[in-house]
């Protein structure tokens, strides 16, 4: 299928409504999904303070900012899944391949809403929340001095959401790739070729007579590999397997463009 205008040069203000135009089409289910999780959040510091009558007010840094950054990276990653349903559905396919802008500026502009723009809004929603707890945990204690907003721009944040940017562009590509289920389906193709890499691996170690007095002893750990790589090696891998599996969600998205 052709684009009805064929246009060649690079434009940031196609990139800007087609990103408004990505928002729009999902706005109720987003918010919706962010009230939702807001809620859970809330509930989840609400519940021990109610059960002890204030006599325990958990800061959020406790009790919710692990599950609140846990939220942001599945609550990213079902966003993304869901990012290409229009391309799959026969009733809207034509609307979205022949929009008048380039394959890369709709590849482009889906990438930008999914990682940059929703890494930005949860960021804030997250200092939102912790701000609302803080304030009600200060306000029922008589204690502002332990005051603390969540810092969206610490080291274990930081790393936190350039894992995010790795695994996002996983599913960007199956949210291309598979017609239905996208999520779970490449939350399973991901698990197949882990192990499927996991038993490659470990089968290789022993080809090689790597075992000790003929028993085998073979335990493989995330951790442990990860600490024979150096952090360099690590970074550089994960920026080329990202450019990697971005440039096959845009060959992929431009073979339904020409399909």
């Amino acid at each position: 299928m052709n684009q009805s205008q064929t246009v060649s040069a690079f434009s940031l203000s196609r990139v800007r409504h087609l990103s408004n135009r990505f928002f729009l089409l999902n706005q109720k289910n987003w918010l919706v999904g962010l009230l939702g999780i807001a809620g859970i959040l809330f509930t989840l510091w609400l519940v021990p303070v109610i059960i002890t009558s204030g006599d325990t007010v958990p800061a959020f840094s406790a009790l919710l900012q692990g599950p609140a950054i846990f939220a942001y990276t599945l609550g990213g990653l079902a966003i993304t899944s869901r990012i290409f349903h229009e391309v799959h559905s026969p009733n809207t396919c034509y609307q979205f391949l022949t929009l008048p802008a380039t394959n890369f500026e709709k590849f482009f502009s889906a990438w930008v809403v999914t990682t940059v723009a929703y890494t930005i809004f949860a960021m804030l929603s997250i200092v939102l929340l912790s701000f609302s707890v803080e304030t009600l945990s200060a306000l029922i204690t008589g204690n502002w001095g332990g005051f603390a907003l969540f810092n969206p721009i610490s080291g274990d944040v930081i790393e936190t959401i350039m894992s995010y940017f790795v695994y996002q562009s996983i599913f960007m590509f199956g949210a291309i790739y598979f017609r239905k289920n996208n999520f779970l389906k490449t939350v399973l193709a991901y698990i197949v070729i882990v192990i499927g890499l996991l038993i490659t691996f470990a089968t290789i170690m022993l080809i090689l007579g790597l075992s000790y007095e003929g028993e085998v002893n073979f335990s493989m750990h995330f951790d442990g590999i990860s600490g024979l790589i150096s952090e360099t090696l690590q970074f550089i891998y994960s920026v080329l397997f990202t450019l990697v599996m971005l440039l096959l969600t845009y060959l992929q998205l431009k073979r339904k463009q020409v399909a």
